[in-house]
């Protein structure tokens, strides 16, 4: 049985430890309030750039654009947004998950395949990955079939991406850390520019985006988005309403405006995961001070019990010294 002492001192380390998340509680919070209000902000500007691109898409017609190629050959590149800290809940783990569904030998490729064996393709719910449905402007990807480990490359940001997918054995090709709780429009461009960059090479085939969308301060759901080759922007789309000139010329303002579009789609996808990464850790830093809270009243209960077991032995031992010199 533990001693007295050792149950203080345990008492004393939990308070200490809630001290802690409490206080990263409240400090997840308030920046929460911060990256809530840019999401949202940015959401409508995402979502009319988004229509801007189809109405003059609409305009264009099909042009050739670096971004529009269709590469028959070439490897599959994920840019997976995670966070650079812990202590986040299952925030990490999901986007992990999501990104090993389309890997061919991972648990959780085998586990949705279980999963959705049965399922009509016709069902009414429409999975994470597939492409109906649109977030904050940006198109969701359909996967038709799992990817071999060997023919998928990863861009990786924040450290904890890194890290996973590093010691797993798959190829990191690019690593972005230290602003994943709060980004800037420069982060989205420059991981932008360097997906343009290895897309324009023809070395991989299509490049899609793994992040958590951000539902409300109690809920995050990861997300897949292709992000090249832009797709058929002109399929189902028609004129816009109105009569607008474009100068010099449709084509050329659709030539300038995809580059822009594909930052813009980065920026709203890393403005949300960092959104889901404060919800996330918000949420846990409140369980695990609630969870301190009873463990302290259960050591209390134990404490006071031992306490009372120590003076019900020594008055027994009294009594029984008593009773001997009688």
């Amino acid at each position: 049985m533990a001693s007295l002492q050792d149950i203080r001192h345990r008492i004393k380390s939990v308070k200490n430890i809630q001290q802690i998340t409490k206080a990263m509680k409240m400090v997840a919070s308030a920046r929460l309030r911060r990256a809530q209000s840019a999401a949202l902000a940015n959401r409508p500007y995402a979502e009319k750039m988004y229509q801007v691109i189809m109405d003059v898409a609409a305009k264009a017609g099909n042009i050739p654009h670096p971004l529009l190629a269709q590469h028959e050959t070439g490897k599959i590149l994920f840019v997976v947004m995670a966070s650079d800290k812990g202590l986040a809940g299952a925030y990490a783990s999901n986007v992990f998950k999501e990104a090993k569904v389309h890997i061919t030998g991972t648990n959780e490729a085998l586990n949705y395949e279980l999963e959705n064996k049965d399922k009509s393709h016709a069902s009414s719910e429409t999975p994470s990955h597939e492409t109906k449905g649109q977030a904050a402007g940006l198109p969701l990807a359909k996967f038709e079939q799992t990817i071999d480990k060997d023919n998928v490359d990863f861009i990786t940001i924040g450290k904890k991406a890194a890290e996973h997918f590093g010691n797993h054995g798959f190829n990191v090709v690019k690593s972005y850390t230290g602003f994943s709780e709060r980004p800037s429009f420069a982060d989205a461009r420059t991981i932008a520019t360097e997906v343009m960059d290895l897309f324009a090479k023809g070395t991989y085939q299509n490049i899609y985006l793994i992040y958590t969308h951000f539902v409300s301060a109690i809920s995050a759901v990861p997300k897949t988005v292709r992000l090249l080759p832009l797709e058929d922007l002109t399929a189902g789309q028609t004129a816009a309403k109105g009569e607008y000139i474009y100068e010099p010329s449709p084509d050329v303002v659709l030539s300038y405006a995809l580059p822009q579009y594909l930052i813009t789609m980065v920026y709203a996808a890393l403005l949300q995961a960092a959104a889901s990464e404060l919800s996330s850790r918000m949420t846990a830093m409140s369980n695990a001070t609630d969870n301190a809270q009873d463990l302290m009243a259960k050591l209390d209960l134990h404490y006071n019990k031992v306490r009372q077991a120590n003076i019900t032995r020594e008055i027994s031992e009294i009594v029984g010294g008593a009773e001997a010199l009688k």
